[in-house]
This record gives C-alpha cells, sequence and structure tokens, in this order.
C-alpha cells in the first residue's frame, strides 16, 4: 500500500475492513465514525516476508531429502546412524542388531543419499530454482526501498543456498544419466530375452511336439496357438528366424530340427555385437558368430 493511499484510508477497528477517512460509516459493517482517524506509525519496520520465503525454500528442500533419506529403505539409514552414535549396548541398537546383523558393516550411506539425489532431482531441481529466484527478488527489493522491505542478508544467504543445491542435484543427475541409460538398456534386452524364452516355450516348443520338426516361419506357430503370434522384440522389431535341417542335410528324415531366433538388440541391425541370439530355446554369444548353420549345429559347437 502507497502512502498516497494509506492518508486517505484507515483501517475499521469494528470488521478490521479499508474504509476512507473522511466516510462517516463503515461500507462492510455498518460501523459509524467517533472520532478523528489515528495518526499512521512514526516508524514502520521493513516486511521481512519476501525474505523469510526465500528461505523456507531451500529449508524444505534440505528437509525434504534428508527425511527421505533417513526414514526411506526401511529406515536402514537412520538404523546405521543410530548404531554408529549410540554404540551396541544400548536397548534400542541391540534390538536393531538382532533383527539386521549386519548393520555395522553397512557403508554405502553415502551411496544411498546419492542414488537418490538422481531420483529427486526432477523435484528438488525445480524447488532450488525458485528458491534461487526469491532469493534474488527478496534482495532487490529490499535494494530498491529498505523502509519497507528487510532481510538483504537473508535473502543473499537463501540465494547462496539454492545455487549450492541446484549445483549438488544437477552434478548428481547429470553424473548418474551414463548409468540410467545402461540400466534402461539392460531393462529392455531383458524384456527382448524374455520374449524370446516365451516364444520357444509357449510356440516353438508346442509346435515341434505336434508337427515333429519346427516350423519354416514364425507365422506357422498360429496353428499351435489360440492368440496371434507377434514376433517381435521389445523394439517392436521383427524377429529374424532360420529353421535348420541337419537331419535332412545328412540325407535323412525331412523337417526343421533346429533352429535360430536372432533380434538386431538396440541398434535396429542384424549382424552387429549386440544382437540378442537363441539357438534352440538357448541364448548364446554372437560375436564373430559365423552366418552358417554347421558349427552351432554339431555337438560341441564344433563343426563335425
Amino acid at each position: 500500500m502507497s502512502e498516497k493511499h494509506s492518508n486517505h484510508t484507515m483501517i475499521c477497528p469494528c470488521c478490521g475492513g479499508v474504509r476512507g477517512t473522511e466516510s462517516q460509516v463503515c461500507e462492510s459493517c455498518g460501523a459509524r465514525r467517533v472520532g478523528e482517524p489515528l495518526s499512521p506509525p512514526d516508524v514502520r519496520l521493513p516486511s521481512l516476508a519476501p525474505a523469510l520465503w526465500s528461505v523456507g525454500i531451500p529449508l524444505l528442500v534440505i528437509a525434504a531429502f534428508a527425511c527421505i533419506w533417513i526414514f526411506g529403505n526401511d529406515m536402514k539409514v537412520l538404523r546405521v546412524l543410530m548404531v554408529q552414535a549410540l554404540g551396541e549396548s544400548t536397548a534400542f541398537t541391540r534390538h536393531w542388531l538382532q533383527i539386521d546383523p549386519n548393520l555395522p558393516a553397512y557403508r554405502i550411506v553415502g551411496y544411498d543419499a546419492y542414488r537418490l539425489s538422481f531420483y529427486l532431482s526432477a523435484v528438488l531441481i525445480p524447488l532450488s530454482c525458485l528458491g534461487l529466484w526469491l532469493g534474488l527478488r527478496a534482495r532487490r527489493l529490499a535494494a530498491a526501498d529498505a523502509s519497507r522491505f528487510g532481510g538483504r542478508r537473508m535473502a543473499g544467504f537463501a540465494a547462496s543456498m539454492s545455487m549450492v543445491l541446484i549445483a549438488a542435484f544437477g552434478a548428481s543427475a547429470l553424473s548418474s544419466i551414463p548409468d540410467a541409460i545402461e540400466r534402461l538398456r539392460a531393462r529392455r534386452v531383458a524384456a527382448t530375452r524374455a520374449e524370446m524364452y516365451r516364444l520357444h516355450d509357449q510356440a516353438l516348443r508346442k509346435y515341434q511336439r505336434e508337427y515333429g520338426a519346427y516350423p519354416q516361419e514364425l507365422s506357422d506357430l498360429n496353428r499351435v496357438s489360440r492368440e496371434p503370434v507377434v514376433g517381435t522384440d521389445y523394439w517392436e522389431r521383427p524377429f529374424n528366424y532360420a529353421p535348420v535341417s541337419v537331419i535332412a542335410a545328412r540325407g535323412g528324415a525331412r523337417g526343421f530340427t533346429n533352429y535360430k531366433l536372432v533380434s538386431a538388440g538396440p541398434d535396429g541391425e542384424f549382424g552387429t555385437k549386440d544382437d540378442l541370439t537363441m539357438i534352440d530355446g538357448v541364448i548364446v554369444s554372437t560375436v564373430d558368430e559365423p552366418d552358417t548353420p554347421q558349427d552351432w549345429a554339431a555337438p560341441g559347437g564344433k563343426q563335425p
């Protein structure tokens, strides 16, 4: 509220609403004027609200992170810290050691904090940026009008604290990105392996038991499956299916007695080192693997 505006208004002592100094009746509650309005105070204290808000945000970030770190993961960090602080002779620590005797050997408390900072960085970094903006704003207000806004040093400290939090959580997030990408890749590869095993157990083996040989194409599996056989990996790319008849190659009975199922892997290209290859229901290595089936069809992986 500006000084010019405050000279023409006053607070109604009856309802607390704002009314004009010249009006005889309060429009909010109907109270009548009984005397001259009180003069404004000689000294007005500056407002600390912007500075307090700027301090509150980084403190909230630190408190939230500490609570999740200490009380999360079945309170393991809390139990480890209490055992280290109180020793192993108190009733609390003896009870915890009976449940988990390995608590004194738990040495990855820092790693838990590092991992948690990565998971929470998507929320805590924006909050820290908000605290930085509030700190800079409160500092500008205090510098522009010290009579109305105070806490300039408090706001500067809050801004510095927010910058430290942004740097800490940002560094944790950036350093964890390669590991996160590798874990995501491993999950996708594991999902593709699981799909290949499922295809072998629920379709290929069933077809082989019913017809005495493996199918010529994956689409032939629809003969023994109630649901359509998709035949794709995690990346929704079709498998490369190659049946082989070892017995027929030696002049024996007809039919495909072996098969090779290949996924192009993460790069989507066949013939590279990240290909996932299954031979007769077993995932095998694909490094420098020849295209001909003689070396894997023969017993022991050797060419007959």
